[in-house]
C-alpha cells in the first residue's frame, strides 16, 4: 500500500504535531503546515490526498485555503476543522466543497476513522 499524503493546515502547534503523530503511526504520511500560506507553498510543490485545514488561521481562513485549492486544480479532498462549529458553518463548509466539518478539539479515534474511511487499505 502506498502512504496517503495529508497536508495538515493549523496554526495551533499543539494540534497540529498531535494530528501528524496519530497520522504518521497510522501509516499516513502528514505534511504540517502553520498558516493557509505556507500550505499553499507545499501544494505549489507537490500533490496531497487530502487537505486538513482550520477555518480560522491569521493569514487566511480555510474556505480561502480551499477555494485556492480548487482554483489550481489541486482535486484532493479536503476537511475543515473549526473550535466554532456548527450547523450553519458545516453547511458553508459542504457549500465550498469540504467532505466535513470537524469540531475542534479534533479526537485521535475521530481522524483516524475518517482518513481510513476515506482511504480504506
Amino acid at each position: 500500500m502506498t502512504p496517503r499524503h495529508i497536508l495538515i493546515a493549523d496554526d495551533d502547534r499543539h494540534l497540529r504535531d498531535s494530528l501528524c503523530e496519530v497520522l504518521a503511526d497510522a501509516g499516513w504520511q502528514p505534511t504540517a503546515a502553520g498558516c493557509g500560506s505556507q500550505a499553499i507553498a507545499f501544494m505549489e510543490r507537490g500533490a496531497f490526498d487530502l487537505l486538513l485545514s482550520d477555518v480560522d488561521m491569521p493569514d487566511m481562513t480555510g474556505f480561502q485555503l480551499l477555494a485556492w485549492a480548487r482554483e489550481h486544480r489541486h482535486p484532493e479532498p479536503a476537511v475543515l476543522m473549526s473550535a466554532r462549529a456548527n450547523a450553519e458553518l458545516a453547511t458553508a463548509a459542504s457549500r465550498a466543497g469540504a467532505i466535513t466539518l470537524l469540531p475542534k478539539p479534533v479526537g485521535v479515534c475521530e481522524i483516524t476513522r475518517l482518513v481510513s474511511s476515506l482511504f480504506p487499505s
